[in-house]
């Protein structure tokens, strides 16, 4: 290219924790090798009030050190003219977000606004989804006031692109696959010695993310209530509760699975996340709902096969008796009978043999490219 180009990630960055924070961490280290690369985070993400788990911050170290700037407060709106001011300095050709929640439409639309005004920078939205899973009234409005200042938009599902579409029909978009978190496998631990780790022995069903009720763990304890007895498994749960945890704890011994389950309610630090993949033997996201999922990616970063309902774009990713199988939403008997034909068949070998070949499929080279001529484009290279 004709001149280095600058980009500005604009997101959370470690301290603060999460897949968000670990995905543009990932994205900064593979722009940064030939750029000039920024990254703007939060000095505050979400109000306390507001927020469900017990703390907004990594316990863990940086896997990634991004260099953050932690300039945005999501409500204050004197910390975005401030942000303005920032990148006024750094006259970035690119701004990019990492978009999943109207929560920040706000703070994010004057930001862009203002960069696109007076900086003459463009705008790039990566979309975990256009509308969240638990909708409110006022998010369709708060989308559309954050899309209204964005240039450029890539979905990492059809199932986004086609909600991207019913929003914003004209929207100047590409469509690339998730990524893989290759992020988490350094150091990686042999199964038997992660499982010892873990204190588990046998087979392992892992469920890793935070526990909402459109991540379906109360069908999933139904039907592992169900094909326990055949598959002889332990079924581990790995994710803060983001509701009432009784509930529950009360369907766990209604159906005397207490020696069966274990529940490990707490956010996961970075140093953790690789311990827990590499113990299970097959991932399982029973959600109701979902547009994607990077708990895939890094299941398949660890070369996990997955079971998972066929909700949203996750058939996009997941191939039913290729790579994993899917179930239909709800539906306890059918996700029972997923797990017990996994083991009865062993299907986990050629699965995993399945998940090495197409790992390529899920390379993050595409989506740095994109980026790469969208922002030359922007820049007038």
């Amino acid at each position: 290219m004709a001149e280095k180009l600058r980009f500005c990630i604009l997101g959370p960055a470690y301290p603060l924790r999460g897949g968000i924070a670990q995905y543009l961490a990932i994205l900064y280290s593979l722009l940064q090798t030939e750029h000039e690369v920024s990254f703007v985070s939060f000095k505050r993400q979400y109000p306390s009030f507001l927020f469900p788990g017990e703390t907004q911050l990594d316990p863990g170290k940086p896997r990634i050190d991004v260099k953050p700037e932690p300039l945005i407060d999501s409500i204050c709106p004197l910390s975005w003219y401030r942000t303005f001011r920032y990148l006024k300095k750094l006259k970035p050709h690119l701004l990019i977000f990492k978009w999943w929640t109207p929560f920040f439409a706000p703070c994010y639309a004057t930001i862009c606004f203002l960069a696109r005004r007076f900086v003459g920078a463009r705008v790039v939205f990566i979309c975990d989804n256009v509308i969240p899973h638990e909708r409110r009234i006022v998010d369709r409005f708060l989308t559309s006031l954050a899309f209204s200042q964005v240039d450029y938009f890539i979905t990492l599902s059809h199932s986004v692109m086609e909600d991207l579409r019913a929003l914003k029909p004209k929207a100047v978009a590409a469509e690339i696959a998730h990524p893989s978190y290759t992020y988490f496998t350094f150091g990686k631990t042999e199964p038997e010695e992660a499982k010892k780790e873990i204190g588990v022995t046998g087979r392992v069903i892992l469920f890793f993310g935070y526990v909402r009720p459109y991540k379906g763990v109360h069908v999933l304890l139904d039907a592992f209530a169900k094909a326990r007895r055949e598959i002889h498994a332990k079924l581990v749960v790995v994710g803060e509760f983001y509701e009432p945890k009784d509930p529950y704890l009360e369907r766990i011994d209604k159906l005397g699975l207490g020696q069966d389950v274990m529940l490990v309610d707490r956010y996961v630090s970075d140093d953790e996340v690789g311990v827990f993949f590499s113990a299970a033997d097959v991932v399982i996201l029973p959600y109701t709902s979902a547009t994607q999922s990077g708990v895939i990616q890094i299941a398949f970063a660890f070369h996990k096969p997955v079971i998972s309902t066929a909700v949203g774009g996750i058939p996009e990713v997941v191939n039913d008796g290729i790579n994993g199988i899917l179930v239909p939403p709800c539906d306890s008997d059918a996700l029972s009978a997923a797990m017990e034909r996994f083991f009865r068949e062993n299907l986990s070998a050629s699965f995993v043999a399945n998940i090495r070949k197409d790992s390529p499929a899920f390379s993050w080279t595409p989506l740095v490219e994109a980026l790469e001529r969208y922002c030359s484009q922007s820049a007038g290279g």
